[in-house]
Order: structure tokens, then C-alpha cells, then sequence
């Protein structure tokens, strides 16, 4: 194509190389810049024009009709230039901040004191509740994100074209082998890098997109399914590489991780990628993996919340084979990146996957650190064990660490991560050891800068290794231990909105003519305080509780609502899928975070009473009754409650299996 001074697009056959590295443009540095975003954008209405011509059905002026390969392409270029600005998951900018002195301290403080910030909520809970009209800050960032707002880039319309062309045709039809659509025309490769497009540019803010997606994920799975019966197994379709279906999974996760609904698409896709690969094979299933499959998997699962042991097991299993012995993967993939085994040991924390779901649990934290001890000091494996009842070494520095590929995300990562699965053997102590003698040396790099998220996982890993491992932190200066606890506090200590469920319960609450306070310190939903020995909850004391001296016997109770991101999916296999549909009660394993986050509620003195989405959602919404009941009984608020002369609910513990008459 070219771009003609009317900011048309011209399509001639002709075609030539423009360097922009090799370019000079007369005046300001930024045009070349706005040159290539004016080339962009033309390029992109031209497509769209394209698109929408060939939707309506009219007749195609210059050439032919566009081939999903050239679209794939087209789509993973713009991806790439045109990323999206957040990681998965994020609800906003990463803040970098430089270790101050004293006097720059000050000046930060009251520059602070005007900043507001909120506690991030599940958006499903505000999405899904009629009960309260105030708006969370999840609720609004849901409308300006994923909402059509007023204003769409080029570049998202130009996803959004896409994503119409390629569901135009499915719908009931998606799963008919009969039927050729854009999307059934795709090849595998095809369809992983449209995929990791749409994952990469964060493009699926709308119905269409969400639903391409959806159809991307199901005809993945058809493939599969097609490809194992015996006598299709001879087909062009059926030459599947590894790298491609795990890609299409990494993007489903990461959408997932974004709170766009897929319904159970990415269920049926890793079970058709574990049927396929895992099952019936006795030993090494995954051995033909790379190590980036590997990765991109368990990234895949933990993005998604998915509990597939199965899939997780093999993962796991053959990771640790080739970090332990050393055995070969696929040629010129034979050992993990150390950036690798920071993101495995990321999705074990994530999933908190522990010894009491396989052994291969309770060694890989051992070994990855072991491995990654190997990268930094030059050794092998057996001249570390040789030297493990010697005296430590001196400590890497941190350009060494970076270096080496543990920069400050990956420190980070692995800090919170070792400390969540609480295997504190030598090898994991002297990794922590260096992590955080890296992470306090940072002022003396970069401009001692160092970014809030890595700074407030870096203290929850502190104060819990503080109490629990002290060795590991034993060479963590004062001055940033301090720095870390001030950071937390700030953050810990903003001002915060209740969802709409914190609502409902804090109401409820208030009929029970229990004391409380919403949103306290530390992130706690609902905090009461009791006298000491206090029998009942109603018994509160109705003060300040900035001003109650805890160390008088007061009991601090947080309660705690666990929304559905603070779990795995309730069905995390097809047979889970099946067990539901049969009437089966399935309840879903907490998180890592969730994990951690109690742990520090725990030490700093709090009684934790935790509230799961799935046992009080299960109240009808207008059963005010029935919540009193449900509260009477996880907080053990009264003997009794009368509600009427005949209608008085009696106080009895929460049973084992915590079944209520909803179930």
C-alpha cells in the first residue's frame, strides 16, 4: 500500500524496504514518530474498510479477499508495536519510586497524604449485585476498560474488525467439521498467533472479541479431539506442535486473569492438551516439550486458576527431571532460562501447590533454588552439596544476580513465592539470603530505583521470614527493612471501597447490632474487637479502634470475604464439569495470595473468620433472615436470634462440612 498526502490508501503490486533506523526526518525528533503512527493508522482504516465491505457482502475493488494468514500477520505486527499497557491481571501502572533520604522522605509525605488509592475487588461481585448503587473502583475501571467507551483507538478497531470476520459463520456452527469458515481456514500456527495477538494487545473489550476468543479455544479443541481418533491420525491437521495449542492456552489464562468470562473454553482445551500428550503415557509424557512449553503452560493454569493436578503433575515433573539430572529436552531447548524458573515457582505459589497434592511439590522449591544457586555461583550440582556444611559464602552483588537473569521482578517473584510455600531448606535460605541482599543494594543501581508492586511483595516476604525463618533475613539492613514497612503502611493505609458484598454484610451486621468497622488497616473487609473472654460477637466494643490498647486482652476478629479470585475455578476438568452438572458440591482451593495474606493477619494478631462466595451467595439476595442465620453461625454472634415470636434461630456451630440448607 501507500499513503497518499489525503491520507488515503493506494494498493499497488509493487513493493520497497523503508529502514526508519537509516531514515532522517527535517525538524522536530518526534515526527518520525508520527509518521509511523499516521502509516499505522491508514493501514489499519484500510483493513477495516476491507473488512466491513466483505461483511456487508459487497464486491471486492482491488485484489482479493483478505486470507486469514495475511490477517494473522497484520494482527501480530500491531500486537507487538501497539502492546497493551498493563500486565495481566493489573488495574494499574507499575509505580517506580527511588530510596529516599531523610529529607526527600518529608517532602514525599505530604505529597502522599493528597493521593487516594482503593482496595481492588473482584469485578464479578459488583457486576453480578443488585443490592448496593455504590460503584467500586473495579466497577469503573470494568467501563472504561472493557466497555465500548466513547473513544476507540484505530488500532482496537482494527482487533475488533477482525474479531467479527473471524466469528462471522460460527455461532451454533462452530463445532460442524462440515462447515469453512475464516476460522476453520486458519492454520495451527495461524490460530496461536492470532491468539497471543489479541492476549498481547489486551484487545477483547467487546462481545465480539470475547467471543472469537471463545471459538479460537473450541475449534483448538475440536482439532485435538479430531486428531485422536485412530483413523484421522494420518491428517495435515493432525502434525500438532506442543508450542502452539499451549499458546492459544497462555492467551485464554491471561484473559481470564483480566475477568473476561470464557465460560469453560479453556477447561475442554487443557483437557483435550492433557488427554492428547499426558494420558496413557507411562513415563516423561511431556519429554518432547521445550522448556518454554513447559513455562507457558504452568503460566497458562495458574493465569486461569485452573487446578488440573494432572496437567500440573506432568508439568512439574518434568521440569524438575531436567533441573534435578539434568536430562536433555528438545534440541536446542535443554535447559531453563533462570527467568523460567522464577515463573514456574511463581505458578506453584500462585496455586499453592503443596506436598499434600504430590511429593514432586515438596522438592521442586529445593531444587529450583538449587539450580538457580548453580547459575550464580558457576557450580554443578554436586560441588554446591560438597560445600553445603562449609561456611556461606560471601554474597553475590546484585549486578551479578541481574546478570545472570534474576533482575528485580523475578527477585521479587521468588521472594513472595519461596515464602508462601514455606520449604526453608539450605539451598531456599541461601537463595532468600541473596534475593534480599540484591533487592537492599538496589539504591546503589539504577538510582537506587525500585519499583512499589516488587517493594510490597518483598515486605510481605520480609515479615513472615522475619517470624518464621530468621536466617533468611538476617542480613537485611535496618534502614530497609524500614523502608519496605513505611511502603506497605501507605499502602495498606489508603482510604478504600467496599464492594458490594462488603456492603450486604456490613448491613447485615448492623441489623445484628454488631460493632464494627469496615475496610480497616490492612486490607480487613469487616474488623471487630472484643473485650477479653467475650462469649458472643454482639458484644463488641463501639470505640475508635485506632485507639484501643490491644495489649488490655482485646481480641481482633477481621472477617474476611473471599470472592471467586480468591480460588481456584470451581470446575477445573471436564470431570469436574460432569460432577457439577450431576449435583456433585465441588468447593474450589484458595490461592497462594490469599494464603499469604492471612499469614500476616495472623502474626499481627487478628482472629481471621473467612466468608467463601460460594456458601454465601447461595442465600437468595432478599433472605435477610437467612444471612443472620449464616453470620450467627460463622461468628458466633448471639445464643440466639428473635426474629419473631416464632421465628428464633438458635445458636449451633458451623458443621464439618459446612452444608447449609441452600445445599
Amino acid at each position: 500500500s501507500r499513503l497518499k498526502r489525503d491520507n488515503s490508501v493506494v494498493y499497488v503490486k509493487e513493493s520497497s524496504t523503508w529502514d526508519l533506523r537509516e531514515s532522517r526526518v527535517d525538524g522536530e525528533e518526534n515526527e518520525t514518530e508520527e509518521l509511523i503512527e499516521e502509516v499505522l493508522n491508514s493501514i489499519a482504516l484500510g483493513v477495516i474498510e476491507h473488512l466491513e465491505g466483505v461483511r456487508s457482502g459487497a464486491k471486492v475493488s482491488v485484489g482479493k479477499r483478505v486470507q486469514p494468514g495475511e490477517l494473522c500477520m497484520l494482527l501480530w505486527a500491531y500486537a507487538v508495536v501497539k502492546p497493551r499497557d498493563l500486565p495481566p491481571g493489573w488495574k494499574q501502572p507499575r509505580r517506580m519510586e527511588r530510596l529516599s533520604t531523610d529529607k526527600e522522605k518529608e517532602e514525599e509525605k505530604s505529597i502522599n497524604d493528597d493521593v487516594d488509592f482503593v482496595t481492588f475487588m473482584d469485578l464479578k461481585e459488583d457486576r453480578s449485585s443488585s443490592g448496593s448503587n455504590i460503584q467500586s473502583f473495579d466497577q469503573m475501571q470494568y467501563d472504561t476498560r472493557y466497555k465500548q467507551p466513547a473513544y476507540r483507538s484505530i488500532t482496537s478497531k482494527l482487533f475488533d474488525a477482525a474479531a467479527i470476520a473471524f466469528c462471522r459463520g460460527e455461532g451454533a456452527a462452530a463445532n460442524k467439521d462440515s462447515e469453512t469458515t475464516l476460522l476453520k481456514s486458519c492454520t495451527w500456527n495461524e490460530l496461536a498467533n492470532i491468539a497471543w495477538s489479541y492476549a498481547t494487545r489486551g484487545a477483547y473489550g467487546t462481545t465480539e472479541s470475547e467471543a472469537m476468543m471463545s471459538f479460537f479455544a473450541k475449534e483448538a479443541t475440536r482439532r485435538i479431539r479430531h486428531c485422536m481418533r485412530d483413523d484421522n491420525s494420518s491428517e495435515k491437521d493432525c502434525n500438532i506442535l506442543p508450542r502452539d495449542v499451549i499458546q492459544i492456552s497462555w492467551a485464554l489464562g491471561t484473559m481470564e486473569s483480566d475477568n473476561v468470562n470464557l465460560g469453560d473454553a479453556l477447561v475442554h482445551l487443557v483437557d483435550a492438551i492433557h488427554d492428547y500428550w499426558v494420558d496413557g503415557f507411562q513415563e516423561r509424557p511431556l519429554a518432547r516439550w521445550t522448556c518454554a512449553d513447559l513455562v507457558q503452560m504452568a503460566t497458562a493454569l495458574a493465569h486461569g486458576r485452573l487446578d488440573n493436578q494432572s496437567m500440573l503433575s506432568a508439568v512439574y515433573e518434568e521440569s524438575m527431571e531436567r533441573l534435578e539430572y539434568k536430562t536433555e529436552g528438545p534440541k536446542n531447548q535443554r535447559v531453563f532460562t533462570t527467568a523460567e524458573i522464577s515463573i514456574l515457582m511463581w505458578a506453584q505459589a500462585r496455586l499453592y501447590l503443596t506436598p499434600k497434592y504430590g511429593e514432586v511439590y515438596r522438592e521442586f522449591p529445593s531444587v529450583a533454588s538449587r539450580a538457580l544457586l548453580q547459575r550464580m555461583k558457576g557450580r554443578s550440582n554436586k560441588e554446591i552439596e560438597d560445600r553445603k556444611s562449609e561456611e556461606r559464602d560471601e554474597l553475590f552483588p546484585a549486578t551479578t544476580m541481574r546478570r545472570k537473569g534474576l533482575g528485580p521482578q523475578e527477585q521479587a517473584n521468588l521472594a513472595w513465592s519461596l515464602t508462601i510455600l514455606e520449604n526453608y531448606d539450605d539451598h531456599v535460605v541461601t537463595l532468600l539470603q541473596n534475593i534480599f541482599h540484591a533487592a537492599s543494594s538496589s539504591n546503589n543501581d539504577d538510582e537506587g530505583l525500585i519499583q512499589l508492586e516488587h517493594a510490597h511483595q518483598l515486605w510481605q516476604s520480609y515479615f513472615l521470614l522475619s517470624k518464621d525463618c530468621p536466617d533468611a533475613v538476617s542480613f537485611v539492613p535496618l534502614k530497609f527493612s524500614q523502608y519496605l514497612e513505611e511502603k506497605w503502611n501507605i499502602e495498606k493505609g489508603r482510604t478504600k471501597r467496599s464492594s458490594s458484598r462488603h456492603n450486604i454484610i456490613s448491613q447485615t451486621l448492623d441489623l445484628m447490632r454488631v460493632a464494627h468497622r469496615n475496610e480497616y488497616d490492612e486490607d480487613v473487609d469487616v474488623a471487630i474487637v472484643l473485650e477479653e473472654n467475650s462469649a458472643w460477637t454482639h458484644m463488641a466494643i463501639e470505640a475508635d479502634l485506632d485507639a484501643i490498647d490491644y495489649r488490655a486482652g482485646h481480641v481482633k476478629v477481621a472477617m474476611e470475604f473471599d470472592g471467586p479470585h480468591h480460588f481456584t475455578v470451581m470446575a477445573s476438568t471436564g470431570e469436574d464439569l460432569w460432577a457439577i452438572d450431576n449435583g456433585v458440591k465441588m468447593t474450589p482451593r484458595v490461592l497462594g495470595h490469599t494464603v499469604m495474606k492471612y499469614r500476616l493477619l495472623k502474626e499481627k494478631g487478628w482472629t481471621v473468620v473467612r466468608i467463601p462466595y460460594y456458601e454465601f451467595d447461595k442465600i437468595p439476595f432478599w433472605a435477610s433472615m437467612e444471612r443472620q442465620r449464616y453470620l450467627q453461625r460463622a461468628l458466633k454472634t448471639h445464643d440466639k436470634i428473635v426474629f419473631s415470636d416464632v421465628d428464633i434461630s438458635e445458636y449451633k456451630a458451623m458443621p464439618p462440612t459446612r452444608h447449609s440448607r441452600f445445599d
